[in-house]
């Protein structure tokens, strides 16, 4: 019997397939990813298939394009090469280690994992999503009118999107707290969102990878329109600031995470924040930490 499931992440349906049985089946719809699966007709878009073997295969001749390491110990976390007409994804990291093959669309892929503890040849979903998921879909859309961004998304009571970015410690896990306890606002995510182009309107969606904020999860997470961008920094009053195209991009691309290693992929990345750029509205927004900043936004023009 082999095992699918489906997810869908920035409108992206994903189907993950394995003739291995999932372990700890029965939590994986628990509160963190119940949001993303799927269950309807549509075709995926990416297939992804999952196989447990007694050893990952070795890449010979792969041309290393990106490693990354943990910020904290500064230990190897994931690993990205070109091997011919495909691209691969090694991960070294002890109980989830990885190696995934995956095709030149970004549409395709075969991921090798390890027996669980005891031997078992079971696989297990979140390792899969995290963090292999998230890069296969970096590079996926990178091509395909999107972006991630580091940023708190949410869809206010209007239907409309809202995401404020900013760098670290500018007040993205402050600002998720304030309109989730003070609102009826819809938190999509607290740390990485994606905004893709669809039907001529920028869209943000949530994600399955969540920053220090996790109250929202059990939220139903609908895409919403993106009706304005803010860049938030801590100020002792509210002001905001209308912001030109120039400017706006200078603040944004460093809240982005682009596929470093794919020139193509980051000219069109470009593109498509010029393009967000030019046709939503952006302002610098300097907030005080109290619950006044939401009728603040809201009266924004």
């Amino acid at each position: 019997m082999r095992e699918i499931l489906q997810l869908t992440i920035g409108g992206v349906l994903i189907q993950l397939s394995s003739r291995f049985p999932i372990e700890k089946a029965e939590e994986i719809m628990g509160r963190r990813f119940q949001n993303f699966f799927y269950s309807g007709k549509r075709l995926p878009s990416v297939q992804v298939k999952v196989e447990v073997v007694k050893n990952l295969p070795v890449s010979q001749g792969a041309r290393d394009l990106f490693v990354t390491t943990h910020f904290q110990d500064g230990n190897e976390n994931w690993r990205w090469k070109r091997s011919g007409k495909h691209f691969i994804y090694t991960t070294p990291v002890n109980g989830k280690e990885q190696y995934a093959v995956v095709n030149q669309a970004f549409d395709k892929a075969v991921v090798y994992v390890l027996p669980k503890t005891g031997g078992r040849f079971a696989w297990n979903v979140g390792d899969i999503i995290y963090d292999f998921l998230q890069i296969l879909l970096i590079n996926y859309l990178a091509h395909r009118d999107g972006v991630f961004v580091h940023g708190i998304g949410l869809k206010d009571t209007d239907g409309s999107g809202l995401l404020f970015a900013g760098k670290s410690g500018a007040g993205k896990s402050t600002t998720a707290r304030l309109w989730h306890a003070h609102s009826r606002a819809t938190i999509l995510n607290d740390d990485r969102i994606i905004v893709r182009k669809r039907g001529g309107r920028f869209i943000i969606y949530g994600t399955p990878w969540h920053g220090d904020f996790s109250d929202y999860l059990a939220s139903a997470m609908e895409p919403a329109p993106l009706k304005r961008l803010f860049f938030i920094y801590h100020a002792r009053k509210h002001v905001n600031t209308p912001m030109a195209t120039a400017q706006a991009f200078c603040e944004l691309y460093p809240c982005l995470f682009p596929s470093f290693w794919d020139k193509r992929g980051l000219e069109r990345t470009a593109a498509f924040c010029h393009d967000l750029l030019r046709h939503v509205s952006v302002q610098r927004l300097g907030f005080r930490k109290d619950r006044s900043v939401i009728p603040f936004v809201r009266r924004i023009q």
